[in-house]
């Protein structure tokens, strides 16, 4: 069975994710996989609304993904540790996300294919799922940056953009992948009440 996993970072959504799609060409199942990165919640700032709304996120996605015939798993640790182990648990040859625009992730991603690479597993990033060209992309010959908006703005405006991606029709998850117990809004203190709900809209 060819298995493949999808990292899912700030791009909860099964809609116009182009990760999502690149893994389920080609192979037999996907892992949906979400990490709960310790090394962000050791940072000792609490923020109870980005946590209740991450909450709402994620069940949705888990929603999302039950009616395509899948699940989201969901592990918390360090991300490059705990995408190691789905790799091995499932014998997975690749791992799809979306290419990263901070350099944390940028961090991320170069530690997760040094540690993948040992495992004979590939790390694909995606350009464009987050933002809508890559980074670098608009600048201009003499430079790192635009100093006028009016050159950015006609530069922009001829950018071509990637066209939408259809949600998948299915996802199949293999047997046995355990995941955490989704987290839950109601469980985080100290939200605000008017708060917005999360999730794909």
């Amino acid at each position: 069975m060819r298995v493949r996993v999808v990292l899912f970072t700030s791009d909860l959504r099964v809609h116009d994710h182009p990760p999502l799609r690149a893994a389920l060409n080609g192979s037999d199942a996907v892992v949906p996989l979400f990490v709960r990165d310790t090394g962000i919640a050791s940072t000792g700032f609490p923020a109870p609304n980005r946590e209740a709304f991450l909450a709402d996120c994620l069940r949705d996605l888990d929603a999302a993904l039950r009616r395509l015939g899948g699940r989201l798993v969901v592990r918390s640790g360090d991300v490059v540790d705990e995408v190691a182990k789905v790799v091995t648990e499932t014998d997975a040859d690749a791992v799809h996300l979306a290419a990263g625009v901070t350099s944390y992730a940028h961090r991320r991603e170069d530690r997760l294919r040094a540690a993948l690479r040992g495992l004979g597993c590939d790390v694909v990033a995606h350009d464009a799922v987050v933002t809508c060209v890559p980074p670098g992309a608009l600048t201009p010959a003499a430079s790192d940056h635009f100093a006028v908006f009016t050159p950015y703005h006609r530069h922009w405006e001829g950018q071509p953009l990637r066209a939408a991606v259809r949600a998948p029709r299915a996802v199949t998850v293999p047997d046995g992948v355990g995941s955490e117990p989704l987290p839950e809004r109601g469980s985080v203190p100290g939200v605000s009440p008017g708060l917005a709900e999360g999730g794909e809209r």
